[in-house]
């Protein structure tokens, strides 16, 4: 079966590599300007459903579609379009806890199997000079709420609880129990035989 990820996150591409899956990236034909859902957990399990159903060409193949999204004072934050947009939300982050909730949806031979993660991450305070050199390097760019968790931003993290790989994008957990859903075969089998 032709495994194929809706995504062209670098994030999601390596996470995938690493674990040896075999797998096509499609771009997929979806846009979030036209949701209008409050709920942070519907949000990102319907434009992962999205994502999924419009990168399908066929039904022999697996689909899998994703959606992360920063959730903090009852607002979804999603990636910044400036410099500017970006140090908003970084400010909005320091010194307080927020979640971080991505969707995943597999679809395969027609049928759909979506699931969503939600992790906690604990922000310390950030000085606002620390908040400029950040963003002097330009790794706000693509990431949801602004930062990416394995990168320069892990400075600036207290604690997580819950799934660190959430916060990356791509639950490896959730996957793995979606996968066996859609395929019937267990993932890391799948893995090992390839």
């Amino acid at each position: 079966m032709k495994i194929i990820l809706a995504s062209e996150s670098p994030r999601r591409i390596k996470m995938l590599t690493e674990m040896g899956l075999k797998f096509e990236v499609r771009k997929h034909r979806h846009t979030e300007e036209h949701f209008d859902v409050k709920s942070p957990f519907s949000f990102v399990k319907l434009c992962s459903k999205h994502k999924a159903e419009s990168a399908v060409s066929n039904k022999d193949e697996l689909v899998i579609g994703a959606d992360t999204i920063v959730y903090i004072d009852k607002k979804i934050i999603g990636k910044p379009v400036s410099r500017i947009s970006a140090k908003k939300m970084i400010t909005l982050l320091s010194g307080k806890k927020h979640s971080v909730y991505t969707g995943l949806t597999l679809i395969c031979k027609g049928e759909s199997f979506s699931g969503v993660q939600k992790t906690d991450v604990f922000f310390r305070k950030i000085k606002s000079k620390e908040i400029d050199s950040y963003l002097d390097r330009a790794e706000y760019m693509d990431k949801a709420g602004a930062y990416a968790v394995q990168e320069e931003a892990s400075l600036f993290i207290e604690k997580i609880s819950g799934d660190f790989f959430n916060v990356v994008g791509f639950p490896l957990l959730l996957f793995s129990d979606l996968f066996e859903k859609a395929t019937g075969e267990v993932l890391y089998k799948t893995i090992w035989r390839r």
